[in-house]
């Protein structure tokens, strides 16, 4: 099964919607679309707008793929469990507050994720995913250095 996520940012992202469902036309695998506020008619996916928590971490345990916004949150989760993504970065105002192609780009240089920039690229990166060899990110040590640092300005 491959998993899309378009997140639950209030701004549309139909641009990857399109795209997922162009792609299930394609493939035999099932594909579920978690499309949170993005409107859009799937002729070939099964979509649902909102889960819990847990059912996300469900569907994503269960998938062999992922195709994901471009949002840390999730993308991080999904590193921790080591699977397969594909993702499609939101454009600045139009599709999220912020741009997401910066993070998804030093994402894709490094090896840890297929950023996919074009979404008509979206079944030629499917398929490098496929056989990718993911690189993992060390988690960083944020607390230990925010306790030194809290210390220090206590003295």
């Amino acid at each position: 099964m491959i998993f899309a996520s378009l997140g639950t940012m209030d701004m549309p992202f139909v641009r990857m919607a399109k795209a997922v469902d162009i792609m299930a036309a394609g493939t035999k695998e099932e594909v579920i679309v978690q499309t949170g506020w993005t409107s859009y008619e799937y002729k070939h996916a099964k979509a649902f707008k909102f889960c819990t928590k847990d059912e996300m971490q469900q569907y994503i345990d269960h998938a062999s793929l992922l195709i994901m916004q471009g949002g840390w949150g999730a993308i991080s989760e999904a590193m921790e469990k080591r699977k397969r993504m594909v993702i499609i970065p939101r454009h600045d105002k139009t599709e999220h507050i912020h741009d997401q192609f910066q993070l998804i780009r030093k994402l894709d240089e490094l090896g840890c994720v297929v950023g996919c920039f074009d979404e008509k690229d979206l079944p030629a990166c499917i398929e490098k995913a496929r056989s990718f060899k993911f690189e993992q990110l060390d988690k960083g040590n944020a607390e230990i250095l925010i306790r030194e640092k809290l210390s220090e300005w206590m003295k």
